[in-house]
């Protein structure tokens, strides 16, 4: 590996990260492009063009720009977001498919 092809392969994983963080944010199914970043990141660990620590690290740094939060810190607010419309009785949150109210 040198260093011209991990930069490339960074470049554009971290384009796929924003992709499915935009697209989640707008409320739609990302299920698409996450599955795709799925299998781009196991060829990258495959030659070893990057690691899985490194690979976490710039979701999460992608993650924290396009969300204002980390990733840590908004699922506790989907859990949150749920607890509090069972207290309420408000089913309307229960009406969007689970899939789309829990990914990222």
């Amino acid at each position: 590996m040198n260093y011209a092809q991990h930069e490339l392969f960074l470049i554009n994983l971290r384009q796929q990260f924003a992709d499915i963080f935009l697209v989640s944010k707008a409320g739609k199914d990302n299920s698409e492009q996450r599955l795709r970043a799925q299998g781009f990141i196991h060829a990258g660990e495959l030659l070893e063009i990057c690691g899985r620590q490194e690979v976490q690290q710039l979701m999460e740094q992608v993650h924290l720009e396009v969300f204002g939060v980390s990733i840590a810190e908004r699922k506790p607010s989907e859990q949150a977001r749920r607890q509090q419309a069972l207290k309420l009785g408000d089913y309307d949150y229960f009406d969007e498919p689970a899939f789309n109210r829990f990914r990222e």
